[in-house]
């Protein structure tokens, strides 16, 4: 347990500072670009959906960073700690840093008078979160760059806001604001596969 702890310090400390910060910039100045105060539930979804929602984005694709650098990702599998648990470890450690921030954004949200329920909607928003970034995962273990990935969450993005439910459906991520909640099991069932084919893709790019 202590090799898995040690693995989750470095990544706190050189790898996630930066995206960490991002992210609460993002979710700092959503007073200043939406209303957020006394929302209904309709609208305090829109707001999670189409905005919280992208800092899933941020924390999760770049898991594979510091192996960008090819010789330190020899040295990574070299290691005794097989790289695909060095892998988990990150993404499980960037996933709590995510439910944080969102709990502490859904807190805001209910400070503010907004009324909608918090559990639920807390539990959809991560989902999505963790689907986008998943996106961006596995397309940047499929590419081999970290651009890709971000293009490819961001694509996924531009097109549900684009185009709606028409060709997502079942993926489709705002659904909470138009009522339906069966998506986001969707969704969690997506990422979980997306960031399961991206782990391997990584593995076998050693």
């Amino acid at each position: 347990m202590e090799k898995y702890w040690q693995i989750e310090k470095i990544n706190l400390k050189y790898h996630v500072s930066m995206h960490i910060l991002v992210c609460v910039l993002l979710l700092v100045v959503s007073p200043l670009l939406m209303g957020v105060a006394n929302l209904s539930a309709e609208d305090t979804a829109k707001v999670l959906e189409r905005y919280a929602a992208l800092t899933g984005i941020v924390m999760i694709t770049p898991v594979f960073l510091p192996e960008q650098d090819k010789n330190l990702r020899e040295l990574v599998c070299a290691k005794y700690v097989d790289s695909a648990k060095v892998y988990l470890v990150r993404f499980l450690g960037n996933v709590l840093l995510l439910a944080f921030l969102l709990g502490i954004y859904i807190y805001m949200l209910r400070l503010n008078q907004c009324s909608f329920p918090a559990v639920r909607y807390f539990l959809g928003t991560l989902a999505e979160m963790l689907f986008l970034g998943a996106v961006g995962l596995s397309f940047y273990a499929l590419a081999d760059n970290l651009v890709a990935g971000y293009m490819a969450a961001m694509v996924y993005y531009i097109t549900a806001v684009g185009s709606g439910d028409k060709f997502l459906k079942l993926f489709y991520p705002f659904s909470m604001s138009e009522g339906s909640y069966v998506e986001k099991y969707c969704l969690f069932a997506g990422a979980a596969a997306l960031t399961a084919a991206g782990m391997f893709l990584r593995c076998r790019r050693k």
